[in-house]
């Protein structure tokens, strides 16, 4: 094998480690595709899973002959392939022909095996098609009943009644404290969070916290607690999954460091474009609430979804959701969250958050969205998008490091909040 420096994303092969109970699986197919499971599954008459340490890297070529592989059979159309035959080397170039002598032995085999991400359907462009888009997928899944509208289709966990009662104060121009603090005290548990996170080391506040009007008026403010008490109740009501992606963080951690990131980048943009600070916290708290919905209203296709994702880590998650469900959790998340009732800036704002150029109503906050994610996964972010909310590379990253310093107090607050809801 000889050593390539520049070599092209086409022409570069994955590696993932499936496994079942009776023994490993390698698969290898162009990285620009997206490894078929249940083709896997049809190929071998065995149900493979995704090894616990699948990451976007993927994993470590083994010695051919020593595991039971499968390759994509689009490979062989190809002069030659680059692949990467451990962790820590540069990908090597390989001629095709010396790939298929490698892989010749009795434990390997060329079959169809991968979908080619071109030919994967994107999600609607606007939201107003959502609603359709949605339907016409789950008229897919057997095992659901349709109806004309998508309310009546899907079994929608009830909102928790705080949560209602909160919503309806947000629309109340002329609701102070008082009306919030006897909102939140009609859950005992919904107000020991909000104590709790005035409370954290994160905020910093002198002295104690002894109550709801506390957390308002000496540390949150009104906005923040509102719509901070609103996402709690919310999450409530939706448990974290047990069967999500192995590889993805805790949901709950994940969402606050979002919503604090998302709040600092708010403060940092020029008055005249930032948004409310409550609603950029709550849009970061709520961006990735439909993987919440998901695992609640369709488990079974959550769970096929979790291991789809776990096998194909290199790749957008949007793909792996319209490949699978033929729509993505910020289509279904904004979409409840507009049926909900929450602010217009919410739901706008997650399902647009993965689209740089979108320049509708809610346009920054969309944007915030989309810089945090970047931020928190390390991936490029449009300078475009820095631009068009007045942040520049340097703002934006220092305010992920500001967060980071304080991953160890929004742990804490995220602990506690678990506890609270085990309790």
């Amino acid at each position: 094998m000889e050593s390539v420096v520049d070599c092209q994303p086409s022409q570069r092969l994955r590696i993932v480690h499936l496994a079942d109970n009776t023994g490993r699986l390698q698969v290898i197919f162009p990285e620009n595709c997206m490894v078929d499971i249940a083709a896997v599954s049809r190929i071998t008459k065995r149900r493979f899973e995704p090894v616990a340490c699948s990451h976007s890297a993927g994993n470590t070529l083994a010695k051919p002959n020593n595991m039971s592989t499968l390759l994509e059979a689009s490979i062989l159309q190809e002069d030659y392939v680059t692949i990467k035959t451990k962790s820590d080397a540069s990908p090597r170039k390989i001629d095709t022909s010396a790939l298929k002598t490698l892989f010749s032995g009795p434990l390997n085999r060329f079959e169809n095996i991968a979908i080619n991400t071109q030919k994967i359907k994107r999600p609607a462009d606007n939201h107003e098609e959502d609603e359709a888009q949605i339907l016409h997928a789950l008229g897919k899944f057997q095992s659901i009943r349709l109806k004309t509208r998508l309310e009546e289709t899907l079994e929608i966990p009830p909102l928790p009644a705080s949560s209602h009662r909160i919503i309806r104060l947000s629309s109340d121009e002329t609701a102070g404290t008082d009306e919030l603090c006897d909102v939140i005290a009609l859950d005992p548990s919904l107000a020991a969070q909000v104590v709790s996170w005035a409370s954290s080391p994160y905020y910093s506040a002198p002295g104690n916290i002894e109550s709801v009007e506390d957390a308002i008026i000496r540390v949150l403010g009104f906005d923040m607690v509102m719509n901070l008490a609103l996402g709690l109740s919310m999450g409530n009501g939706f448990q974290s999954p047990d069967n999500g992606p192995r590889h993805y963080e805790d949901f709950w951690i994940d969402s606050v460091s979002n919503a604090a990131l998302v709040e600092s980048l708010a403060k940092h943009t020029p008055s005249h474009l930032r948004p409310k600070l409550g609603h950029a916290y709550l849009a970061g708290l709520l961006n990735n609430f439909g993987y919440l919905a998901i695992s609640t209203i369709f488990p079974p296709h959550f769970a096929i979804l979790s291991r789809y994702q776990e096998a194909n880590a290199h790749l957008p998650s949007e793909w792996v959701e319209m490949q699978v469900l033929n729509f993505t959790k910020e289509q279904l998340g904004s979409w409840l969250l507009r049926y909900w009732s929450l602010p217009d800036s919410i739901w706008m704002a997650i399902r647009y958050s993965k689209k740089p150029h979108y320049d509708g109503q809610h346009a920054t906050l969309a944007k915030l969205l989309y810089i945090s994610r970047c931020l928190r996964h390390e991936e490029a972010i449009d300078p475009a998008a820095l631009v068009a909310v007045g942040l520049s590379i340097d703002q934006a990253e220092a305010c992920r490091e500001a967060v980071y310093q304080s991953s160890t107090e929004l742990k804490k607050m995220v602990d506690l909040m678990n506890k609270m809801n085990a309790s």
